[in-house]
């Protein structure tokens, strides 16, 4: 091989080295290179002229639709231990709590019936339910909602919380001894931990701002919540489990985000954004990279619950 060719063979064999150094690191700062997360998403949408549930699988931007009534199904949750899907629905006297199957199927009501509740959240074990409940609300006056666990098996409710506030959002942590939610106890909204029996009320955050819906990571280090702390839009949160070093995920100059859960590896976050004049979901990296709409419509998609 003559000196010419041997010297362009190994200025390509240079050039390919350096190529492969240095594309791992532009893609992991190209906020498009990264694809889109796997999983599935339940969410509630009113694209049927009423609040249903939906199902988003993130491998084929397919949507089903789970629920098909006249009434109102909202506030979807996910109960890993039975997989299954929990929700809220007014279809029979008050506002009560519901499972099905992961496809609409097997819908059935998990409390006696005539309830008032909001926001359910399933323990991990899949027995218990932590969840905002008020026993009756009077007209042209806000509710007030405590926190309760409610066991279906027993027919118990157990009240955590008794307050001249509201108790909203609640979720469990991930190993079951420990229950996030949000309250205006303090005349806003913060956050606030509190154990499964009651005991050890802890308050998170304490700003002038709104501090709402807190939800814990899978592994339980971390804590996301929406917040309008910084004055004009909301944006979410993320901050260790004891309140601690708090930084923004979102930061859309005019756009509220909110809504916000947990991808099931950690990694991600899914959350409803009014970017483009609707609601709708969103998806972005819990460094605040890799933002990513999924859907795009003149309907209200709200409350994402990210799933395998």
């Amino acid at each position: 091989m003559d000196r010419k060719r041997l010297g362009f063979v190994l200025g390509t064999i240079a050039l390919l080295l350096i190529l492969l150094i240095t594309l791992p690191a532009l893609f992991q700062n190209n906020p498009g290179a990264a694809s889109r997360p796997g999983g599935r998403i339940i969410y509630q949408s009113d694209q049927s002229g009423n609040m249903q549930l939906y199902l988003l699988d993130l491998a084929n931007d397919e949507a089903i639709r789970l629920t098909e009534n006249a009434y109102v199904d909202y506030s979807p949750a996910y109960v890993p231990a039975l997989n299954e899907i929990g929700f809220v629905s007014d279809r029979e006297n008050g506002a009560n709590a519901y499972t099905m199957n992961l496809d609409g199927s097997g819908e059935q009501a998990v409390f006696p019936q005539g309830m008032l509740l909001d926001y359910p959240d399933w323990s991990p074990d899949g027995a218990l339910i932590a969840a905002s409940y008020t026993e009756a609300c009077v007209e042209d006056t806000p509710c007030n909602f405590d926190l309760y666990i409610l066991d279906p098996a027993a027919l118990l409710l157990t009240q955590l919380s008794d307050t001249p506030a509201s108790e909203w959002v609640p979720q469990w942590s991930p190993d079951g001894q420990k229950i996030a939610f949000a309250s205006d106890l303090d005349g806003d909204s913060e956050i606030y931990v509190i154990n499964r029996d009651g005991s050890n009320l802890a308050q998170l955050t304490d700003n002038s701002g709104y501090d709402g819906r807190p939800r814990w990571s899978p592994d339980g280090a971390l804590i996301s919540f929406e917040t309008d702390r910084e004055g004009g839009d909301w944006d979410i949160f993320v901050m260790n489990a004891d309140g601690s070093h708090f930084r923004p995920v979102t930061a859309n100059d005019g756009t509220n985000d909110w809504m916000q859960s947990w991808s099931p590896d950690g990694k991600w976050l899914v959350y409803v954004s009014d970017m483009d004049g609707n609601n709708e979901l969103n998806v972005i990296d819990i460094n605040g990279r890799n933002q990513q709409q999924l859907t795009s419509n003149d309907y209200a998609d709200q409350s994402p619950v990210w799933i395998p």
